[in-house]
C-alpha cells in the first residue's frame, strides 16, 4: 500500500514595479520621474502567501526586497537609492493560471523554494 502523494498548492502573481534612481541632495533623495523604469515579474509562491485574493501583509515587501537585494532601502555607497514610484500586484485567479499568461511576457520569473528563497526560472517552469 502506497501513501498518497501530497500536492503542494501554489499561488501565482504578477508584480509590476516602476522605479527611478534618486541621488542624495541636501538631505533628501532627488529624482526625476521622467527617468522611470517599469519591470514586471511573475511568481509562484505558497498559497498561504495569499489571503482573500491579495498578498498577505508583509509579503509584498518580501518580493520587493528579493527584487532589489539586501539593504536596498538604505541606498548605495554613493548616496543613490532606488525610489519606488508604483508597485502593482495582481494575484491570478485559477482561470488566469490555466491560461498561463506569463508565457507571452518578457519578464523575470521566480519560484519560492523549500529552502525559503526565490529561484529564477524559465517561463515554462513557473
Amino acid at each position: 500500500m502506497s501513501l498518497p502523494r501530497l500536492i503542494a498548492v501554489s499561488a501565482y502573481l504578477r508584480l509590476t514595479v516602476t522605479d527611478t534612481l534618486g541621488v542624495w541632495v541636501d538631505g533628501n533623495h532627488a529624482f526625476s520621474p521622467l527617468a522611470k523604469v517599469t519591470r514586471t515579474c511573475w511568481y509562484r509562491v505558497p498559497s498561504d502567501w495569499v489571503v482573500h485574493g491579495a498578498l498577505a501583509p508583509g509579503r509584498r515587501d518580501r518580493l520587493v526586497d528579493a527584487l532589489y537585494g539586501p539593504g536596498w532601502r538604505e541606498g548605495n555607497a554613493d548616496g543613490s537609492r532606488y525610489v519606488l514610484l508604483d508597485v502593482d500586484e495582481k494575484v491570478l485567479t485559477e482561470r488566469e493560471v490555466r491560461s498561463r499568461p506569463w508565457l507571452s511576457d518578457r519578464a523575470g520569473f521566480y519560484v519560492w523554494t523549500p529552502e525559503g528563497a526565490f529561484r529564477e526560472v524559465i517561463p515554462a517552469e513557473l
